[in-house]
């Protein structure tokens, strides 16, 4: 049996958890939206990881990875900070939030027609979702204004040229 579907089975448990983050936060529970964000990221390596091991990578996987990313480290986390700490704020935080979204998905167009595999142009999307959504754990305490300089100064980092270590090659040896 062919073992291709194992990393198109993680990215698909990814978007699954991305979009069951983005539910939980619209009901309130955002903690439980954050262990989600993070169930994403553990399926996000998962899927590079055994397509490399098992020498599966396809055009298909990285496209589906890539909306499978805009949606749990672009939508996910910028709808979970929005209505947890940035709720009072009436135009700034979704402006915020609109402009990561945008950058993320620009981030992922570039990345997908690139060819580099020694490294990034630009932050991650997984990279800078993650560290958003991290930022949630100090709760609707943390001053608005630092909220949406985090995510502006993240989403300037994905479109920026600044290049950015690439781990994956690291982590399977040929």
């Amino acid at each position: 049996m062919n073992p291709t579907w194992l990393p198109t089975l993680c990215t698909v448990l990814n978007l699954g958890a991305g979009t069951a983050s983005i539910l939980l936060t619209i009901n309130g529970h955002y903690r439980l939206a954050l262990i989600w964000i993070a169930m994403a990221a553990i399926f996000d390596v998962l899927d590079g990881l055994l397509a490399r091991l098992l020498h599966c990578p396809s055009e298909f996987g990285k496209q589906l990875d890539s909306l499978a990313d805009l949606i749990s480290f672009g939508a996910a986390p910028a709808i979970l900070v929005l209505l947890y700490q940035l709720d009072d704020d009436r135009w700034l935080g979704p402006a915020a939030v609109i402009l990561f979204v945008i950058c993320g998905a620009l981030r992922l167009a570039r990345f997908n027609i690139s060819g580099s595999v020694n490294g990034f142009t630009g932050l991650p999307i997984t990279a800078a979702g993650t560290l958003l959504a991290l930022s949630s754990l100090s709760g609707p305490d943390l001053p608005s204004y630092w909220t949406i300089i985090l995510m502006a100064v993240m989403s300037l980092l994905m479109i920026s040229r600044i290049p950015f270590p690439a781990f994956k090659n690291k982590m399977v040896r040929k």
